[in-house]
């Protein structure tokens, strides 16, 4: 054979394994509908006779920092849910706090409480649950209201060379009656500053505004209500997640010691949840509102649940004041609420996720890239303090 046919295959041969070795730009693109799928790789049981949360996962010391749900007791437990220690916290003593619903570990040696009061003061322990401190608060009074969710924390601490920090949200920051939305507007998106940050070095808190600039309603000064956004925040990575109640996106930053920079925002999508941005005057329920976000591993979940139909608003709503204020009635409407989840990585949306693997609340997530549920109430007695981890299948 002629070197010239020979150096033609070897071309010919060249372009087609090179053709072949490529992917297609279909191959790369994400289907952002796409279910992914998790499962359960173990548990975890508290065996209290309360019902109990998880505040907090100590991954060095594999500890869990508990609190029954509606009692006054702070359980420490290990990884297998075995108890270590046992303490009132709730009270008048010295060593106690009057009311609170939040708590982490702060390091290996202390843990922090958020105090439910007018100025929401930290409240720091030893492992003996000694008090050694109380840190002033970011609040100023109760005028924006009380919002309780047993399965969210809107703190994270952490030290670095024994000095504390906390980055975290609190509505209570600013006085209402300067602020009114009937005057100000969506003005008020950029006034309005809850998030705050405590340096132990300073002894002070700072404020920074939750509402993201490229927030649709922010950018248009076009007021949709309050929808104080939620905050979650990785300490190793120093990176925060910021998410508006309402709307349809997710926004990352990086946090660069005194206020979060590069601001990135994250479309998010899902087929039970194509309203446009609603009426503030219409009933909330008619909307897919965004209930939390958790960061684990390298992922952000943001949950929400879905709208009631309007038809159904309105028949339930012809019954009476008499019908719908009683709540053993809310169960006619409960059955449209179902939880439904979209998954974050980077700077893009992967996933859904319609149902979890186990019946109940996502609790905790983790560094690791665990979610941690706590069971539903079952048949079995104190199931209810069962807590599943889960984890994405990949």
């Amino acid at each position: 054979m002629k070197k010239s046919s020979l150096l033609a295959l070897s071309v010919l041969f060249g372009t087609l394994l090179f053709s072949c070795s490529e992917k297609s730009p279909e191959s790369n693109v994400i289907d952002p509908y796409q279910e992914l799928r998790f499962e359960v790789y173990d548990s975890v049981m508290v065996d209290v006779l309360e019902n109990v949360v998880l505040l907090d996962y100590q991954e060095d010391l594999d500890q869990y920092l508990v609190k029954e749900q509606r009692g006054s007791k702070v359980l420490l437990v290990d990884g297998k849910g075995e108890m270590i220690k046992e303490v009132e916290l709730v009270g008048e003593g010295p060593n106690q706090i009057q009311f609170f619903l939040e708590g982490r570990f702060l390091g290996k040696d202390r843990f922090i409480f958020k105090e439910m009061s007018a100025t929401m003061d930290f409240h720091v322990y030893d492992r003996s649950f000694q008090k050694l401190e109380k840190i002033q608060g970011p609040a100023e009074g109760f005028g924006a209201g009380i919002f309780i969710n047993f399965f969210r924390q809107t703190f994270t601490p952490w030290t670095e060379w024994d000095e504390v920090f906390i980055l975290g949200e609190e509505v209570n920051t600013y006085n209402p009656g300067e602020m009114d939305p009937d005057k100000i507007g969506g003005g008020f998106y950029n006034r309005v500053k809850t998030g705050f940050y405590y340096d132990s070095n300073q002894d002070t808190v700072s404020y920074f505004s939750l509402y993201p600039e490229a927030w649709a309603p922010r950018s248009t000064n076009r007021w949709i209500g309050q929808s104080f956004p939620y905050l979650s925040f990785d300490v190793e990575s120093k990176r925060a997640a910021i998410l508006p109640p309402i709307g349809n996106q997710l926004f990352l930053y990086d946090f660069d010691g005194n206020s979060l920079i590069n601001e990135t925002a994250v479309a998010l999508s899902h087929p039970d949840r194509d309203q446009e941005i609603p009426d503030p005057e219409r009933d909330s329920r008619l909307y897919p509102s965004f209930s939390d976000v958790k960061s684990f591993g390298e992922y952000q979940l943001a949950m929400f649940y879905t709208a009631i139909p309007e038809d159904v608003i309105i028949e339930f709503q012809s019954k009476g004041e008499g019908y719908t204020q009683n709540p053993a009635n809310q169960k006619d409407l409960v059955a449209y609420r179902k939880p439904r989840f979209i998954i974050v990585k980077g700077d893009q949306q992967v996933g859904i996720l319609n149902e979890l693997p186990v019946a109940g609340s996502v609790n905790l997530g983790l560094s690791d890239g665990t979610l941690i549920i706590k069971a539903a109430d079952g048949a079995v007695e104190r199931d209810y303090n069962l807590f599943y981890k889960i984890r994405m299948v990949e």
